[in-house]
């Protein structure tokens, strides 16, 4: 059994189109449907972006993965060429190398802080 999942929204004072969810804990199976959940309501509450900050995840598994990829296309149109709708950020380097193996980072950037991240969109 892994480490309790949370997860926490806010909102950058200068960025009201910016969600940004920090996550902590096992992103695994029984987190996936609520980060999608959270990505999902960030949406329909107005947020064109949102930045994961993955300063808390100890652990991401491939339904983790799964939860990372259903958020990209939650937010991402279909047939849309333009990418960076969705980023992460603050991974620790067991997780960063997990999502690299994983090709993600090819369509999700990965930030080394918060800040950089939220003014890159």
């Amino acid at each position: 059994m892994g480490v309790e999942f949370k997860l926490s929204r806010r909102i950058p004072q200068d960025r009201p189109d910016v969600a940004v969810l920090h996550l902590s804990g096992w992103l695994d199976a029984q987190a996936e449907e609520q980060l999608v959940a959270a990505v999902k309501l960030a949406k329909d509450n107005g947020a064109k972006y949102v930045l994961l900050e993955l300063g808390g995840v100890n652990t991401i598994t491939s339904a983790g993965i799964r939860g990372i990829q259903k958020s990209f296309g939650i937010l991402t149109p279909k047939r849309e060429t333009t990418l960076g709708q969705l980023k992460l950020c603050n991974a620790s380097p067991q997780v960063r190398e997990v999502l690299s193996v994983t090709g993600l980072l090819i369509s999700v950037p990965m930030y080394e802080s918060e800040d950089i991240a939220i003014h890159s969109f």
